[in-house]
């Protein structure tokens, strides 16, 4: 087994254990992100082995770690948009006096998306969806011209440098009006810091330079999009609330997502 291999099953490993945890204590907001980034950081390693893989081994293995991510999507953005109005609770205590109110509705909510996520895990099979990722990891095959480790070796070096490239030029010609380009920027910004975090260290490449860059830019990018996704969330849950006082808190916070 090579020291691809290696990193991979370790990776795999993180993403069985943060299942486990997650299985044992979907009530902590903790649990459940970080099976969300242990996924991510699986999938952004994979990203650069892409094309030194066989297309069938790389779509079912992303594919396999998009689904167990999904199942708990909606319960992560519940538990950060709570976070959100708690730090706008600290912050403006005298904004409302309905915040308790507030936070009553979002953890029935957020129980609610809880059970829809247990069962959806039951009914998807996400067990055994982690246990063929671990399988097809053990078995993988690169293609031919990269099964001597050398040559894999070489392949990262050369992937890993073309995606900063890219990234850098992204990141210099962005607008940052234009929501969709800097969406594509954070997300090319994930694979890259995630990839060279864990394989950098094969090459000959400042790794550890490359991927402190491209975390930088992730959150940079990252609070535009956030803002963008708590305000139309706000939105929605002050559509949906029937306790005015509530609606309007909502619509207040989402004012303030709006302007930063």
């Amino acid at each position: 087994m090579n020291e691809v291999q290696e990193i991979l099953i370790k990776r795999a490993g993180k993403v069985r254990q943060s299942y486990k945890d997650f299985m044992n204590n979907p009530f902590q907001e903790e649990t459940v992100h970080k099976l969300r980034v242990d996924c991510r950081k699986l999938r952004g390693v994979l990203n650069i082995l892409k094309h030194a893989m066989y297309k069938e081994d790389y779509e079912k293995l992303n594919g396999e770690l998009r689904d167990i991510a999904l199942v708990i999507s909606d319960l992560r953005e519940i538990d950060v948009l709570t976070r959100l109005c708690a730090d706008t609770a600290k912050r403006e205590p005298d904004m409302s006096g309905h915040f308790q109110e507030m936070f009553f509705y979002l953890n029935g909510e957020r129980f609610k998306k809880m059970e829809t996520a247990l069962l959806d895990v039951e009914k998807k099979d996400i067990e055994s969806e982690i246990d063929d990722v671990r399988t097809r990891i053990e078995n993988l095959e690169f293609k031919q011209k990269y099964r001597d480790e050398k040559d894999l070796k070489a392949f990262i070096h050369e992937r890993l440098e073309k995606k900063y490239e890219k990234l850098a030029a992204g990141y210099a010609d962005t607008d940052l009006n234009d929501y969709e380009h800097v969406h594509e920027v954070r997300k090319d910004a994930k694979k890259l810091r995630f990839g060279a975090r864990y394989l950098g260290k094969l090459t000959g490449l400042e790794h550890k330079k490359i991927s402190k860059e491209a975390k930088k830019i992730q959150d940079e990018f990252g609070e535009i999009t956030d803002h963008r996704v708590n305000a139309a969330m706000l939105e929605e849950y002050a559509d949906a609330a029937d306790n005015e006082e509530v609606r309007d808190l909502f619509l207040k916070i989402r004012d303030l997502e709006q302007d930063k």
